[in-house]
C-alpha cells in the first residue's frame, strides 16, 4: 500500500470513506515523480453519475481512487468502463477497501508527460529577418510585427494560455501562428487545429502557406483540410440511388452516370474533386450524412470516403477546419462528455481561431433552429416520393422484403407489409397536417398583427410577452404542440418498424441493412423537427424565438411560407464552457478584433470576462503599412444623413463623380440590396457608355466577379454582404472603396433586438455596447479592402456624415489606422481626392482628429 499511496493520503482516504458513512467515494490523487499518490481530493460521494464530471478534472499522471464497501476489489463492468475512459486520458484507476488496507490497480499510474517548450530562438531562426523563410521567399520584407505575433503565439502554447491577437493588414499573421503551431505539434506529437470562417482563407492556408512552409523550413509535418461530412460522396447511398433510376428527374440522369464513373476513380470522394457541380437535389441523395450513416456496420466502411478522410485527420499534425465544423465538434463533445476520442474532429487541445471576429455570429447560427413546410417535405419525401409512389425508403423496403423473404416467412412478411403500408398512409397524413397547420399558423398570426401576406414582403415578429399574451398565441401554441406530438408519434412508429425488422432472418436482414440505416436517419430528422417545434413554443429563458411569414414559391405554384425560428440569446457561456475552459491553448486572431483600440467587446461576447484574468493575454499589432502616405479617408460634410430626403440622390451623384475621378477601379459597398439596386440601375448605363466595366453582386459567382474585376482596370463593383471582407485585390486594380452607409445591422432583426433588450434590462447601453461595436468591426473590414500591399494607394469615401456629426462616429474613426481624413463640402472634397489621385503623395497631412484644409 505504501508503494502506491503516501501515509497522509491513506489517512485522508479513510477519513473521506468514514464521512460518507462507509459508502462509495471517488477521489482524485496527484502523483509525484515516482508515481506515488501524495495529494488527495474528494470528488464525489456515493454517486456514479458524477463520473463524467470527474473525467473533466483529471490530467495525465493523476489517479482516480474508488472504494468497494463490500471489500471485494475485483472491478465490476461499470468499473471497467470508467477504467477505459481514464486510461484514454492517461489517468490511473485504483480500487481500495474501506479500511484502506487492500488495493487493486485496475490501471497503473502513468508517468506524467512533460511538454516540450518551444524556444523563441527556433521561431526567430525560421521567421526572423535572417531566417530560413526569408531566404526562400522572393521579395521578403522584414516585419517586426509578424515576429512579435509569433512570439506571443509561442508563449500561449508554452504557458497553456488564451491569447487575443489583432494583427493589422500586412502583418503576415498566418505565418506568424503557423510556424509556432508546427514546431509545437512536432515537438510534442500533439495536433494543432486551425479554424477559419471562410473557404478563401482555408484555401490560402492549405494550398499556399502550409506547402510553402514545408518547402522553406524542411520540416516534415502532415496537414489535412477537414471538410464537413456532406462534402463527401456516400458509396452506400449512391448504390441505393442507382437501384432507383426513376428517383430523379430525367435531366439529372446524365449527372448520375457521371457520378458513378467518378466514384469508381476518385481517391478523395469530395465534391470539390468533381469536374462539374451536381444539382443540389441529386447531391443531397448521395452525400454522406450523420443520420444516414451505418458507420462500422456499413459494408463500405473500410472504403468510405468520409471515414478515410477522418483516419487521415487522426494522423495529421495540423488540421485546418472551419468555425461551423469546430462548433459541431464541440457541441457533440459536450453532449456526449467525450473529450478524449474522435467526435467530428480527432481530440485536440490546441486551437488557432483565425477570423475570430465571426465566432459569436457563427455560434449563434449553428445553435439556431428553423421549422418550415420544406423541413417536413425533405424528411417525409425520403420515406416516399411525392410524385412517384413506388419510390422512396418505404416502397423500396416493401420490394426488398418481397425478394428476401421466402414462403416460410409469410406471416412475418404480411405483418411487415401491413405495417409499412400503414406508415405510407400516415406519412401522407402527417405531410398534409404539417402543411395545413403551418399555413394556418401563418395566416392567423399575420391577421393578429393586422398585416396582409403579400409577394415580395415578409412579416416578422418576435415572441415577446405582449404578443404571447394575446388569445391567438394560446391557439397557435396548442396547434404547434399538437403537430409536434403527431410528428414524434410518427417518428416513433418508424422506430417500431425498425424493431420489427430485427426479426428478419440473417439473409433478409443483410439485404435490408442499408434501408434500415436510411429509415433510422429519417426517424431522427422527424424527431428533431418535433423538438424544434417544442423549442419554438417553449419560450425558454435564454432563447430568442420569432416567426417569419411570406408568400413564396412552392413547387410550380405560390403559397404561404411560415418559418418558426429560434436562436440562443447569448453564446458566451457556451463558448466559455466548451471552448475556452476545455482547451489548453486558444489563439484568437483577426485584423479586426478591437473596437476603439480595446478588446472589451470581444471578451464580453465570447465569454472571456468570466475567465481568470491570468489565463489570457492581449496583443494589438498595428499594420506595417504607411497609411499617412498610402491612403486618404474622405467624408462629405454637406450630404444628407441616411433616411433623410435627398440621401439616395446625393449618394448617386457623388458616387458617379468619385468613380470618374478614380477612373473606375472601385468597390461601391452597400448595407442594403434595395439601395444597391437603385444606384446601380441609375449609374450603370452612364458608366458603361463611358467605357467602364460595371459589375454587380448577384450577376455571377463571387469568384467570377473577382476575376473579372482584377482583369479589367476599368472595373467598378457594386456589392454588399460578403464583399465587405475576405476579398484581396492588391495593386492598381482597386484604388477606391466607397462606403455608402455605416454598416449598422437592421435593429429590428429579432436576435439583435432581443440582445439589445437584455443589455438594457441589465442596466447597460445596448447601442454603444452592442450595436455600435458590431458596426465598427464591419466598417473596419470594409476599409481594409483598400490597402493590401506596401505599394497600394487609394481613397476610402464614406457617404454617411454621421461618422463626423454624431458622437459615436469618433469610435469608428478611432478604430482605423492613422490615416489622413478630409472632412469637406462635396466640391472641395472632390478636389482633394483629385489631387490625391494625381500625385504620388496626398497634400492633406492632418490626421483623423484634425480639421481638413486643401
Amino acid at each position: 500500500m505504501n508503494k502506491y499511496l503516501s501515509k497522509d493520503v491513506q489517512t485522508a482516504l479513510r477519513q473521506a470513506i468514514l464521512e460518507s458513512g462507509g459508502n462509495e467515494v471517488f477521489c482524485l490523487g496527484h502523483t509525484d515523480q515516482d508515481q506515488l499518490v501524495v495529494e488527495l481530493e474528494v470528488l464525489a460521494r456515493g454517486n456514479r453519475q458524477a463520473v463524467p464530471a470527474i473525467l473533466q478534472l483529471c490530467g495525465p499522471g493523476d489517479v482516480v481512487i474508488h472504494n468497494h464497501p463490500s471489500g471485494y476489489l475485483e472491478p465490476s463492468s461499470p468499473d471497467m468502463e470508467i477504467a477505459s475512459s481514464l486510461g484514454a486520458l492517461a489517468v490511473g484507476f485504483y480500487i481500495v477497501d474501506n479500511p484502506v488496507e487492500k488495493l487493486y490497480r485496475v490501471v497503473e499510474a502513468f508517468v506524467p508527460q512533460q511538454k516540450a517548450l518551444i524556444d523563441h530562438a527556433k521561431v526567430a531562426a525560421l521567421l526572423g529577418p535572417e531566417g530560413q523563410i526569408s531566404k526562400s521567399l522572393s521579395g521578403f520584407e522584414n516585419r517586426p510585427e509578424q515576429l512579435r505575433m509569433a512570439f506571443a503565439v509561442t508563449e500561449a502554447l508554452n504557458r497553456h494560455h488564451i491569447s487575443l491577437v489583432e494583427a493589422g493588414t500586412g502583418t503576415g499573421k498566418s505565418l506568424a501562428y503557423l510556424v509556432p503551431a508546427i514546431l509545437w505539434a512536432l515537438a510534442n506529437k500533439e495536433r494543432v487545429v486551425v479554424s477559419t470562417n471562410t473557404i478563401n482563407l482555408q484555401e490560402q492556408l492549405t494550398r499556399k502557406d502550409l506547402p510553402f512552409l514545408q518547402r522553406a523550413t524542411g520540416l516534415d509535418f502532415r496537414v489535412v483540410l477537414v471538410k464537413g461530412r456532406s462534402n463527401y460522396l456516400c458509396r452506400r447511398r449512391l448504390e441505393s440511388a442507382n437501384a432507383e433510376p426513376g428517383l430523379f428527374d430525367t435531366e439529372h440522369t446524365g449527372e448520375m452516370t457521371a457520378l458513378r464513373e467518378w466514384a469508381a476513380q476518385t481517391e478523395d470522394g469530395s465534391r470539390e474533386d468533381l469536374s462539374f457541380l451536381p444539382h443540389s437535389s441529386l447531391w443531397e441523395e448521395v452525400c454522406c450524412e450523420a443520420d444516414q450513416c451505418g458507420r462500422s456496420h456499413c459494408l463500405h466502411f473500410n472504403h468510405c470516403f468520409f471515414h478515410q478522410a477522418r483516419r487521415r485527420a487522426a494522423h495529421a499534425d495540423i488540421l485546418v477546419a472551419n468555425h461551423a465544423l469546430l462548433l459541431a465538434d464541440l457541441s457533440l463533445r459536450q453532449q456526449t462528455d467525450n473529450y478524449s476520442a474522435m467526435a467530428v474532429l480527432p481530440p485536440f487541445s490546441r486551437l488557432v481561431l483565425d477570423e475570430a471576429h465571426h465566432l459569436e455570429e457563427v455560434a449563434t447560427r449553428y445553435f439556431s433552429t428553423q421549422v418550415t413546410r420544406f423541413a417536413f417535405a425533405r424528411a417525409l419525401n425520403r420515406l416516399r416520393h411525392p410524385r412517384k409512389p413506388q419510390r422512396g425508403q418505404l416502397p423500396r423496403l416493401l420490394v426488398q422484403l418481397g425478394k428476401s423473404l421466402g414462403d416460410n416467412d409469410d406471416v412475418l412478411y404480411r405483418e411487415l407489409h401491413s405495417r409499412i403500408e400503414e406508415l405510407i398512409s400516415q406519412r401522407q397524413e402527417l405531410f398534409n397536417l404539417a402543411t395545413a397547420d403551418l399555413e394556418q399558423t401563418g395566416t392567423e398570426l399575420a391577421k393578429a398583427l393586422g398585416q396582409e401576406i403579400r409577394s415580395g414582403e415578409e412579416i416578422r415578429q418576435r415572441l415577446v410577452p405582449a404578443f404571447t399574451a394575446r388569445p391567438v398565441w394560446e391557439k397557435t401554441e396548442a396547434l404547434l404542440r399538437s403537430l409536434a406530438r403527431a410528428t414524434n408519434e410518427y417518428a416513433e412508429s418508424v422506430r417500431e418498424l425498425l424493431k420489427m425488422l430485427r426479426k428478419l432472418p440473417d439473409e433478409a436482414a443483410e439485404a435490408t441493412r442499408s434501408l434500415s440505416t436510411d429509415l433510422a436517419g429519417s426517424s431522427q430528422r422527424l424527431q428533431s423537427i418535433a423538438e424544434q417545434l417544442l423549442s419554438f413554443v417553449g419560450l425558454a429563458p435564454g432563447t430568442c424565438a420569432w416567426f417569419e411569414i411570406a408568400m413564396g414559391r412552392i413547387g410550380r405554384g405560390e403559397g404561404i411560407i411560415t418559418r418558426l425560428c429560434t436562436a440562443p440569446l447569448v453564446v458566451a457561456p457556451l463558448l466559455r464552457e466548451t471552448l475556452m475552459e476545455r482547451m489548453q491553448t486558444v489563439i484568437l486572431t483577426s485584423a479586426t478584433l478591437t473596437v476603439g483600440g480595446t478588446f472589451d467587446y470581444l471578451r464580453q461576447r465570447i465569454g472571456l470576462n468570466d475567465m481568470e484574468p491570468g489565463r489570457f493575454s492581449e496583443l494589438l499589432l498595428a499594420s506595417p503599412f504607411d497609411f499617412k502616405q498610402q491612403a486618404l479617408l474622405a467624408v462629405p460634410t454637406d450630404i444628407p444623413e441616411p433616411g433623410r430626403n435627398g440621401y439616395a440622390e446625393a449618394v448617386r451623384d457623388l458616387t458617379e463623380k468619385a468613380l470618374l475621378l478614380a477612373d473606375g477601379r472601385s468597390f461601391v459597398l452597400f448595407t442594403a440590396y434595395s439601395l444597391l439596386r437603385r444606384i446601380h440601375s441609375e449609374l450603370s448605363p452612364l458608366l458603361t457608355a463611358r467605357g467602364y466595366k460595371v459589375l454587380r453582386q448577384g450577376e455571377a459567382t463571387r469568384h467570377s466577379l473577382m476575376q473579372q474585376f482584377s482583369q479589367d482596370p476599368t472595373s467598378i463593383l457594386f456589392a454588399t454582404d460578403s464583399f465587405w471582407e475576405g476579398v484581396d485585390v492588391p495593386g492598381r486594380a482597386l484604388e477606391q472603396v466607397i462606403i455608402a452607409r455605416l454598416p449598422f445591422r437592421v435593429p429590428t432583426e429579432p436576435v439583435l433586438e432581443a440582445r439589445a433588450e437584455a443589455i438594457a434590462t441589465a442596466g447597460g447601453d445596448p447601442f454603444m455596447e452592442y450595436t455600435v461595436p458590431q458596426a465598427v468591426i464591419r466598417f473596419r473590414q470594409g476599409f481594409g479592402r483598400l490597402i493590401r500591399h506596401r505599394t497600394d494607394r487609394g481613397v476610402v469615401l464614406i457617404l454617411d456624415s454621421r461618422v463626423i456629426r454624431r458622437g459615436y462616429g469618433r469610435l469608428f474613426l478611432r478604430s482605423l489606422p492613422d490615416v489622413p481624413v478630409a472632412k469637406l463640402p462635396q466640391a472641395e472634397l472632390l478636389k482633394a481626392m483629385s489631387e490625391f489621385f494625381s500625385k504620388d503623395t496626398p497634400t492633406l497631412v492632418e490626421t483623423k482628429d484634425g480639421e481638413s484644409q486643401v
